[in-house]
């Protein structure tokens, strides 16, 4: 049976986790990695990397999967890089294709890069409503891919 990562990644966004901490960590444990060292590594790509609203966290946060399964730790062995690649690039393009875009930024609708504290604290009704189709989407492709 294939696992629901949908839920659990919806989970852990709504309990305060950036978007990308959430859809690596729904999937990290499924290849033997530790759901505290998912959130740690993923934390910074949250706000479209670092905040700056560039690349969804969604998206980074998939691509880390994929990474988990499709990535090499050999540098001769090219052909599996290029399959990683490949399936990175699929995943953004699908995104794309459906979403008009892969900028945190545009997808939001408003430029977040300055908005911290209580700033950003007012806005988290909008990512609640706007993320959750982001997910959909990423989580989907995963776990057609996996």
């Amino acid at each position: 049976m294939i696992k629901d990562h949908l839920p659990e990644a919806l989970e852990l966004f709504k309990s305060g986790f950036h978007c990308s901490q959430a859809v690596f960590a729904a999937f990290s444990e499924d290849f033997g990695f530790p759901r505290e060292t998912a959130l740690k590594i993923a934390c910074p790509f949250g706000g479209g990397l670092g905040g700056y609203g560039r690349t969804c966290g969604a998206l980074t946060g998939a691509m880390m999967v994929i990474g988990l399964k499709y990535g090499t730790a050999e540098v001769t062995d090219p052909e599996t890089t290029k399959r990683c690649r490949d399936k990175v690039r699929e995943i953004i393009g699908t995104f794309e294709r459906v979403h008009g875009t892969s900028l945190c930024n545009e997808l939001v609708g408003f430029d977040r890069t300055n908005l911290s504290g209580a700033d950003l604290k007012a806005m988290l009704p909008h990512f609640y409503n706007t993320c959750p189709k982001l997910f959909e989407t990423v989580v989907s492709f995963l776990e057609e891919e996996l």
